[in-house]
């Protein structure tokens, strides 16, 4: 599912949404935060309960990501073993892909 958004700064933003399994939340979680088009991430229960909302920086180095998101990486990984199905949904900028 895609939803198509305009930023404050002119950009189109869209939304996808995907189902991720407890287990692989983890690696989907830092996948995601190395795309450069990825602004958030939002993980929601089966319920569609927010669990945790993830805002990405552009511009902060690879070195400098892994000290600042260490915690929030920690949480993912506790909420990805305490739930076994989970919906991601992916705020990214640009246009959607196909």
């Amino acid at each position: 599912m895609v939803k198509d958004t305009h930023s404050a700064d002119g950009k189109n933003d869209f939304t996808e949404k995907i189902e991720v399994a407890g287990q692989n939340l983890l690696s989907t979680v830092k996948n995601l935060m190395s795309d450069a088009s990825v602004r958030r991430i939002v993980i929601r229960n089966a319920e569609g309960r927010q669990l945790i909302s993830i805002p990405l920086v552009v511009g902060i180095a690879g070195g400098a990501l892994g000290i600042f998101m260490a915690p929030v990486l920690s949480a993912v990984a506790v909420i990805g073993g305490a739930v076994a199905k989970l919906k991601v949904e992916i705020v990214r900028t640009g246009e959607p892909r196909n």
